[in-house]
């Protein structure tokens, strides 16, 4: 299975509970706009989006045939998740104000620990003792500061 339909199946429930939050809060209930919200959720998806990009662009590089360890997946095994959990989903609740949205970022977060083991699984199967090393080494979706990989 590749990584994109992956993605798709654990984000695309969540992008969806944050949209369906802010026609709800926003078109139904009509709460009132938190416009200092808003500038703060574009600064915050504006880091998410980044890391998105650099991690994305780290990930091509090995192009499916070698274990990525560089770049933004030094520090996490799963930085394209990170950034959409940490960075783009929040900043999206942001602006488009909605409450309801942060179910969705727990949604996605649920689906992703939820099927991270068989692809971790796969990747050993794959990489082998070289995969072992870096999953000792590097944290599973954000570094701690007084842990290893996890």
């Amino acid at each position: 299975m590749s990584s994109k339909s992956v993605s798709s199946k654990i984000l695309g429930p969540g992008y969806g509970v944050i949209v369906a939050g802010c026609v709800v809060e926003n078109f139904i209930i009509r709460t009132q706009w938190f416009k200092l919200g808003s500038v703060i959720g574009l600064l915050w998806m504006a880091v998410g989006l980044a890391a998105l990009f650099f991690a994305l662009r780290e990930l091509r590089k090995g192009e499916g045939y070698m274990l990525v360890e560089t770049g933004l997946y030094a520090v996490s095994r799963n930085p394209i998740m990170a950034a959409n959990l940490l960075g783009v989903m929040p900043g999206l609740c942001l602006i488009l104000n909605t409450n309801i949205g942060i179910l969705g970022i727990a949604l996605a977060a649920y689906s992703f620990f939820s099927t991270v083991g068989a692809e971790e699984t796969a990747l050993e199967d794959e990489f082998g003792e070289a995969y072992q090393v870096y999953r000792e080494r590097v944290s599973l979706l954000v570094p701690v500061p007084f842990g290893g990989g996890a």
